[in-house]
């Protein structure tokens, strides 16, 4: 293994032994404001918790500091105070049953690495770095990053995309929908208490994975309970509005002489799962002891089967998809998080309409809120010379637009003339426990990063 690749490892792993959840990215900011003070940067925190460093004057690079937490199940994981266990195999690095946050972790490792060997590389352009919170949840950073810190600039690197062989220079806009609802009780009528439980499915990041074909948990234990005589007492699936989930689960309560009609269920998912290539899913039964003493009315849970099988889910067209990420629904109410996104204005009030349309037909209440633009500049002049250095090198890039989001969008609007690509090293199955990185992507990501650089990104 080459000795960028090492170093920028090393940079990883102390990355990874910060616990760093979105909205908790205090300890990770406190360690890269020292980090940074020792590679001679003047640094400052802002008010929303970025992180802000200049070497000399503006030209820009960013990621984010946090990633998205998730854990197989299978040992005990706690985002807020456990660290990432990384294994390193063949020709990935994982986790050890839980994410690996590579987005944007990498990113960060990258960075760190440029800076502590920019003498020795011959960088003498003059850098900003831009380290932002929240990017998973709410692109908190991004939004309320003050527009002083990019005036100057007139390029920006962002190191937060999961192609090596790709050139971002565009990315979707993106809606964040809650639906809520009361749940209205009742006495259980029925005789036994049963979790159903569907697990194993693709998951994976509801931008760039939405396209390939799959299943989402949710909707499919929707689906299976329609098939059900039954009453529910509790459901829950997916982890992040911006996952697509893998499980998902439901305890209900269903008369003996039915438990055989449990197998229908079961057949109907093994369908999904052979249509779609689910290789990895399952479904389990388990008998519980502790009856449930209320469960839904049928009228609580035909809404709440309603509003999920009405809802979009996956790719819709060309312009949109969406990702039923999260569903809650217990004695103390019913919840659902919803993300569409859209490349155009015309996208976003497609979805926004069919939402509203979703939830007034359902009865439930829905809370519109963070809304992302979309980005798009094919015309860019620092990708042309990007993808040009690549070919010298011995790559050929491609440029893309991707359906995932970006906080190029709001630095895009923060200050216009920005010429913006993203770029990163590969980076598999990203918001999931099978998360992994491509090694022999990290190096060619860093040298295409040092040329540029070298070049002060002038023709």
């Amino acid at each position: 293994m080459s000795k960028i690749l090492e170093e920028v490892l090393k940079e990883f792993e102390r990355i990874a032994a910060i616990p760093r959840p979105s909205k908790h990215e205090g300890t990770v900011a406190d360690y890269l404001v020292d980090r940074l003070k020792v590679l001679g940067a003047k640094v400052e925190k802002d008010e929303t918790g970025n992180v802000i460093a200049e070497i000399a004057a503006p030209s820009s690079e960013g990621a984010h500091m946090d990633m998205v937490c998730v854990s197989d199940g299978k040992k005990p994981y706690n985002p807020l105070t456990d660290s990432i266990k990384l294994v390193r195999k063949g020709k990935y690095l994982k986790a050890d049953g839980t994410s690996l946050g590579a987005d944007d972790g990498i990113g960060i490792a990258i960075i760190l690495y440029l800076l502590e060997n920019r003498a020795k590389e011959g960088i003498t352009l003059p850098l900003k770095v831009i380290f932002t919170v929240d990017e998973e949840v709410g692109m908190t950073g991004a939004s309320k990053l003050d527009e002083k810190h990019l005036n100057g600039a007139k390029y920006l690197l962002n190191i937060d995309s999961e192609n090596a062989e790709e050139l971002v220079i565009g990315s979707a806009g993106s809606m964040r929908i809650e639906f809520k609802r009361q749940a209205k009780l009742t006495t259980p009528t029925k005789s036994e208490a049963v979790k159903l439980r569907i697990a194993g499915f693709k998951g994976g990041h509801s931008g760039e994975a939405i396209g390939i074909p799959h299943a989402n948990a949710i909707k499919v234990l929707a689906k299976s309970l329609r098939l059900l005589d039954c009453e529910v007492a509790r459901i829950k699936g997916g982890r992040a509005m911006n996952v697509i989930p893998s499980e998902a689960e439901a305890v209900i309560m269903i008369d003996h002489k039915e438990l055989p009609k449990i197998t229908d269920v079961t057949a109907e998912v093994y369908k999904t799962s052979r249509e779609l290539d689910e290789n990895d899913m399952s479904v389990s039964m388990e008998n519980i002891l502790n009856l449930p003493k209320q469960v839904f009315t049928a009228e609580s849970t035909q809404a709440l089967l309603k509003l999920i099988e009405m809802l979009e889910d996956g790719v819709h067209d060309s312009e949109t998809s969406a990702n039923i990420g999260v569903l809650k629904a217990t004695s103390k109410g019913m919840m659902i998080e919803y993300m569409p996104r859209f490349h155009s204005e015309t996208g976003r009030e497609v979805m926004k309409s069919s939402a509203i349309k979703a939830a007034e037909e359902s009865g439930f209440k829905i809370d519109i809120g963070h809304i992302t633009p979309p980005w798009k500049s094919e015309n860019n002049d620092l990708a042309d010379r990007m993808k040009a250095i690549a070919h010298e090198q011995g790559r050929e890039l491609t440029k893309r637009v991707i359906h995932g989001g970006l906080e190029c969008s709001y630095f895009s609007v923060k200050n216009p003339s920005l010429e913006i690509v993203s770029i990163g090293t590969t980076n598999l199955d990203i918001h999931s426990p099978k998360e992994k990185l491509l090694l022999s992507s990290v190096e060619p990501t860093v040298q295409l990063i040092l040329e540029t650089l070298r070049r002060g990104a002038v023709k």
